[in-house]
């Protein structure tokens, strides 16, 4: 029966500790996997890691593939806030990833035909082996946001009143109101799935995840679906 794990830890950089020695170990073991990628202060400190990790015990990441799961609309790629220069800055640039081994969204053509063009890329390439990502305080995984309804595949975005808010798009040279991401079916049909819970603000979305119900109002719960998912949690802000 799927289920979704949970493991505590007991700072943030533990947690970030052990996210990181796990994402080594498939890397290790897959070297020409596909890895998508969350933004965002959560896994910040996971990618500092990896990447000091990667160089120190000089693994050869030259085969992996990297996906940005999502995207701000309407931001400039070289934008402090847009996720294009999150993962250039932390990930890409550091670890010298070509560009054919790097699978993004492209902010100013936030349309259908962009997301065909990276669901397409992501099947391939023989689609994801990992996704890692953090919680929402609404509740969203990507910016599949809370809704009535959810989009399965990569689409368009209109973007929650609080996830507008985001710390990323303080700097926006204009209002943020749409995003373009991976639904929850390519979400779901990563082999497994790393979710990130810590920083302030979260308690609310992470109570209602423990409570093992699925539901469209917090997209974070479909992770209840998958066979291969763990939770990693910061027990010193969070009670499970």
């Amino acid at each position: 029966m799927n289920t979704l794990r949970f493991r505590s830890y007991p700072d943030y950089r533990a947690l970030s500790a052990a996210v990181c020695d796990s994402m080594l170990a498939l890397m290790r073991q897959k070297p020409d996997a596909t890895l998508c990628l969350a933004t965002g202060a959560t896994p910040l400190l996971v990618y500092q890691q990896l990447v000091e990790k990667i160089k120190q015990q000089a693994v050869d990441v030259s085969q992996i593939t990297f996906v940005k799961l999502d995207e701000w609309a309407g931001i400039s790629s070289d934008n402090p806030g847009s996720c294009e220069h999150f993962l250039q800055r932390h990930i890409i640039q550091p670890l010298h990833i070509q560009n054919e081994r790097f699978i993004s969204f492209d902010p100013a053509h936030a349309n259908p035909q962009e997301c065909r063009r990276i669901e397409a890329l992501i099947a391939g390439n023989g689609g994801l082996d990992f996704c890692l990502l953090g919680l929402g305080k609404n509740g969203h995984l990507g910016l599949n946001e809370p809704n009535a309804a959810l989009t399965p595949g990569c689409h368009i975005a209109q973007l929650d009143e609080q996830t507008r808010q985001h710390e990323m798009l303080k700097n926006a040279d204009q209002p943020i109101t749409q995003g373009i991401t991976l639904g929850l079916r390519n979400i779901l049909a990563a082999k497994t799935v790393f979710l990130l819970v810590a920083g302030e603000g979260k308690q609310g979305a992470f109570t209602a995840l423990c409570e093992e119900n699925v539901t469209t109002a917090l997209p974070a719960s479909f992770l209840w679906l998958h066979p291969n998912a763990t939770c990693f949690y910061d027990e010193a802000h969070y009670v499970r």
